[in-house]
């Protein structure tokens, strides 16, 4: 123990015992003003503790896992009475399209390459996403274009 902390017991255990004293000679029970003193002793060394780790309240939110597969959530975003596709799978499908010609090397945005696309994909595929809304059917004729595409290993022999 070090030094400092023998005194401050020593203080404390003085202070304590002259504040009995104190109230003793005041009337006050003994007992009584001893109970107190513990409890303000207990109350200061509880205020003092050290935590190991203050963050751990309140404990973090567990992890909420999605319900059902990604294809799931996909098939619902085709509304079927309509048969209008949301955006969330006409930006998948278009991401697969981009990621797909960029490996043959084509840009879809490229305005010197529409040919080149139109080429590859058929008539009418690209305008497929700069419209307000995508029907079912839409997709499904890039999905099949995508199938037809070339694979670059193909391309390479």
């Amino acid at each position: 123990m070090s030094v400092k902390r023998v005194l401050l017991i020593v203080l404390g255990v003085a202070a304590g015992t002259g504040i009995v004293a104190a109230l003793g000679a005041l009337g006050v029970p003994i007992a009584f003003a001893l109970a107190w003193v513990l409890l303000i002793v207990a109350v200061g060394l509880l205020s003092r503790a050290v935590h190991l780790d203050d963050h751990s309240w309140p404990p973090p939110r567990p992890e909420r896992r999605p319900r059902g597969s990604e294809v799931s959530r996909l098939s619902w975003n085709i509304n079927a009475r309509t048969g209008e596709a949301g955006l969330l799978i006409v930006r998948r499908v278009e991401r697969v399209l981009r990621h797909r010609l960029a490996r043959l090397g084509v840009d879809l945005d490229d305005p010197a390459q529409s040919t080149a696309v139109d080429a590859l994909l058929g008539a009418g595929i690209r305008e497929t996403f700069h419209r307000p809304e995508v029907t079912r059917t839409d997709l499904e004729r890039v999905m099949s274009a995508i199938d037809r595409l070339p694979s670059p290993t193909n391309q390479e022999r």
